[in-house]
């Protein structure tokens, strides 16, 4: 399995609430070849870049495009396949940016505020015609920290967002109001994923639960 051709419902899901969910993305296998890695990038056995606390033990941990510095990754079937799919969603010019490790330890409050990506990329590419692919190497839902979205967010503007970074683990943290109660909760299981649109507004809670929660984020722009 190379690509992943999207429904035509997903499609238009996607057109619609600015988000979908892609259901196997990669093998039970395909996830245990990314855990080992991931866990020793984690550990810091692996040398990936830090943002903030370089692997404080019971803290969160986010790193900055593993891909970049873990061998193979960039040839593993998760990123030919996650390209091929941002590629259905925003056209074909689109192209890999960036990646980032965001792990959430047991019973740890640490929350991803609520915010666009375009948010953290105005006046950029980033702005309008991009999207995330976040992907699940663990089981992620509502109370470990899983997606949650604002369906149809992505069809208005960028809204104002505020630094946070003075109570947030999150690397120079911003935030946007928004009404939660809009909100939907995503759960995946360990080789699922979601691709959103960057303008779709998310966040993940902190994790109050007895288990990790992993999560890879493989950002893509159009040129």
């Amino acid at each position: 399995m190379t690509t992943v051709p999207l429904s035509e419902s997903m499609l238009r899901d996607f057109n619609q609430n600015g988000f979908i969910l892609v259901k196997n993305l990669i093998t039970p296998e395909e996830v245990r070849e990314l855990v080992v890695d991931y866990e020793k990038a984690i550990r810091g056995e692996i040398p990936v870049p830090t943002f903030g606390d370089d692997h404080v033990k019971g803290r969160m941990v986010q790193l900055a495009n593993p891909s970049q510095h873990i061998q193979g990754w960039q040839q593993h079937a998760y990123f030919q396949r996650a390209l091929a799919i941002a590629k259905q969603l925003i056209g074909d010019d689109v192209e890999y940016m960036y990646d980032q490790i965001i792990m959430k330890p047991p019973h740890h409050p640490a929350e991803t505020p609520w915010h666009q990506d375009a948010g953290y990329w105005r006046s950029t590419k980033g702005s309008d015609r991009a999207v995330t692919c976040w992907l699940a190497l663990s089981r992620a839902w509502k109370d470990n920290g899983g997606m949650q979205f604002i369906p149809g967010s992505h069809l208005g503007e960028i809204q104002d967002h505020h630094g946070v970074s003075d109570h947030s683990e999150i690397n120079d943290a911003l935030e946007t109001i928004v009404d939660a109660a809009q909100a939907v909760a995503v759960s995946l299981e360990a080789g699922d994923a979601t691709f959103h649109h960057s303008r779709t507004l998310h966040y993940t809670s902190g994790n109050f639960t007895d288990v990790s929660r992993y999560g890879l984020i493989t950002h893509y722009w159009a040129r």
